[in-house]
């Protein structure tokens, strides 16, 4: 598929040769009035901190149930979330490592309350779980493997995995950093920025090849105030997508997600 033509326009709408309307974004933020859109007409974007977590949400089975069988508008993994996965989020995945030392420091804090002369066992076991640790701390919990390949699962066989141009965006990404324009001015890095520019990439491709939606929502767990302020997208990122694809933005937590489908599923949620 030739995207030149959508990479143009995108990089347009983010260097603001093509306006958006901030202050009608602005006011609609203000106001906190979202546009009523079904969640059948919602396509969803996750960055790396919510994926990882959605196998282990309460009604996960609900949410990759609905996802994967239900929801007809498209899914969106920006390729820069899978990376992230990997340098950042992997690290609050549970190794068996972890768990194990958990459980034995337990153990310890009640050997040296019992008896100063136990202290020498403590150390004993101290040296073994380096030991482990440095053997075997590549290992990551069954479970916790088994949730997370379920997501991935999923978005192998819904999700536009999508990138946008490196290159041709480095200089506008420091641009926007320098001005404040959101998202990731809060962060080091360019990351937060390549997370949105590849979710709109994969906005743009979904449309390319004929997908029908009426609204964008990125799921994320991330509240800083460069993406979202008390639920509410930043409205500069709302003006972006609405310059790009004409549709209403919003940012949501799992939590959110979950009482969407719930209210979908039950018929509260239907296209206006």
């Amino acid at each position: 598929m030739d995207l030149g033509q959508d990479e143009q326009t995108l990089i347009n709408v983010l260097t603001r040769r093509t306006s958006g309307d901030a202050l009608s974004a602005l006011m609609l933020a203000l106001r906190a009035d979202a546009p009523v859109v079904g969640l059948m007409q919602t396509a969803i974007g996750f960055d790396s901190s919510s994926f990882l977590r959605l196998g282990s949400h309460r009604k996960s089975e609900d949410i990759l149930d609905y996802l994967r069988s239900q929801h007809l508008a498209p899914l969106v993994l920006p390729g820069q979330a899978i990376q992230e996965f990997w340098n950042n989020q992997l690290q609050a995945v549970e190794t068996i490592a972890t768990k194990v030392k958990g459980k034995f420091d337990a153990f310890q804090s009640e050997l040296k309350r019992a008896e100063p002369f136990f202290e020498s066992y403590a150390e004993k076991i101290d040296e073994l779980l380096e030991e482990f640790r440095t053997q075997h701390g590549h290992i990551y919990d069954e479970a916790t493997i088994r949730k997370t390949g379920t997501v991935l699962d999923l978005l192998k066989q819904r999700a536009i995995v999508s990138y946008a141009p490196r290159l041709q965006l480095a200089e506008v990404a420091a641009y926007r950093k320098r001005t404040k324009t959101p998202p990731g001015f809060k962060d080091d890095g360019d990351g937060d920025f390549f997370i949105w520019a590849d979710f709109l990439t994969g906005l743009q491709m979904a449309r390319a090849r004929g997908d029908r939606f009426s609204r964008a929502v990125l799921v994320t767990r991330d509240v800083k105030l460069d993406w979202s302020r008390s639920g509410i997208a930043h409205p500069i990122l709302s003006a972006e997508i609405k310059a790009l694809l004409d549709i209403p933005f919003e940012i949501w937590g799992e939590d959110k997600l979950a009482s969407e489908i719930d209210r979908a599923l039950a018929g509260g949620n239907a296209p206006p």
